[in-house]
């Protein structure tokens, strides 16, 4: 699930949107599928950080959080590819 979470930051107001992405992203993808799907439904939001599988936004109007959910927490964030290679054993 993506959880699109928007606040107004002069009122404190906030929506809550859940949405399911079948089939699930492509691993490594899930960044670029968060700012689709963001940019799909609020056009003007402009990408502003990306931390821990959680992208903001600001549109101009409100601050915008995306992130994938499984079960109701945050889904883990997958190594970039490659990570790990330096540790596996020989």
């Amino acid at each position: 699930m993506v959880i699109i979470t928007s606040t107004d930051p002069d009122t404190g107001e906030s929506a809550r949107d859940v949405f399911e992405v079948t089939p699930p992203p492509a691993p490594g993808s899930e960044h670029s599928v968060l700012v689709q799907l963001v940019t799909g439904i609020h056009p003007d939001a402009v990408e502003h950080s990306h931390d821990a599988g959680t992208v903001t936004f600001d549109d101009g109007r409100r601050r915008i959080a995306a992130r994938f959910e499984i079960d109701g927490t945050a889904a883990p964030v997958p190594p970039p590819d490659g990570q790990g290679s330096l540790f596996e054993p020989f």
